[in-house]
């Protein structure tokens, strides 16, 4: 609901209170009026902000628009406060010197004793501290701790989604499980620190292998998980034997030894297996099929049916 504008009710000494609290809030806080342009700021709004109250004065709130933010999140802004409602939401915003701060919002209409909307106030508060603890946190909780891709809980999941829109708009997508081969002997021969190396090289070569918005994940010990988006076996076959002629040209060296492996892959893809029969489960067993007809057949080969 607006807030009436009752200040001038308070005696001047409440309002020397009032006025020292809004200034010296650890909150932003600014007043703008009913087209949205600033009219005041306090020095919390400047520290955090970057800009002087003589700089914002007049201009309008999108100054500290980062781009970030989805302009749904505006609008819905817009429409709460003008219907005289208060709106609460998070927003991610630019300081002056570039620097993007997500902060939590409270935008309040201002009325008049009757009761039209004579000004917006807004009390916001930096949160980009714990933003950055709680993203911290659900990055510690998806990815795997020695290769620092994803775990397999978190590809698991992801792969539940690529399904989920497959068979919603059929768009097709491969799965692709990658196992190092005779990774046992690496660590009897070298060492389990030896074989830490190379499944931490053999992870940052295959990231670097993909698009961003592909999917790598560790499946367990030495085998790794592939969700190659948009393509199908042909494709993504193209992509495992890059792979492959990279692990060649690598040098894995441990301690002055040097390391040589090989892997091998089962692909499977989306529109092989159909949106009516489609799940997690069958395209899991399907690549893993695959894959194990690929070490039980000679091993550092590809697999695709």
């Amino acid at each position: 609901m607006g807030q009436n504008s009752n200040i001038d009710f308070l005696k001047d000494e409440e309002k020397l209170k009032l006025i020292a609290a809004i200034e010296q809030a650890a909150v932003t806080i600014i007043m703008t009026d009913i087209d949205g342009n600033i009219q005041y700021c306090n020095p919390a709004f400047e520290q955090i902000s970057g800009y002087s109250l003589k700089e914002v004065i007049g201009k309008n709130p999108r100054i500290l628009k980062s781009g970030l933010t989805h302009s749904n999140v505006f609008e819905d802004m817009w429409n709460t406060i003008t219907k005289g409602k208060d709106w609460k939401g998070d927003l991610i915003n630019k300081k002056k010197d570039g620097t993007i701060y997500y902060e939590e919002a409270r935008i309040t209409p201002i009325t008049d004793s009757n009761g039209k909307i004579v000004n917006f106030l807004g009390v916001k508060q930096d949160v980009s501290r714990r933003k950055y603890l709680e993203e911290k946190l659900k990055q510690t909780s998806i990815r795997d701790s020695l290769t620092n891709i994803y775990n397999r809980g978190y590809a698991f999941e992801r792969l539940g989604q690529s399904i989920e829109l497959f068979k919603k708009k059929e768009e097709n997508f491969s799965l692709a499980l990658v196992d190092i081969d005779f990774f046992k002997n690496i660590n009897d021969t070298y060492g389990h620190q030896a074989g830490d190396f190379v499944l931490k090289e053999f992870a940052e070569i295959l990231a670097s292998s993909i698009r961003t918005y592909d999917v790598l994940g560790r499946y367990g010990g030495e085998e790794f998980i592939l969700i190659l988006q948009g393509i199908g076996k042909s494709s993504s076959v193209k992509v495992i034997k890059r792979v492959s002629e990279r692990i060649k040209e690598s040098l894995f060296n441990y301690e002055d030894k040097k390391v040589e492996i090989t892997f091998s892959c089962g692909i499977v893809d989306a529109s092989e297996i159909g949106k009516e029969t489609i799940s997690l489960q069958n395209m899991i067993y399907e690549a893993d099929r695959r894959l194990y007809e690929a070490k039980n057949t000679g091993r550092n080969k590809i697999i695709v049916d």
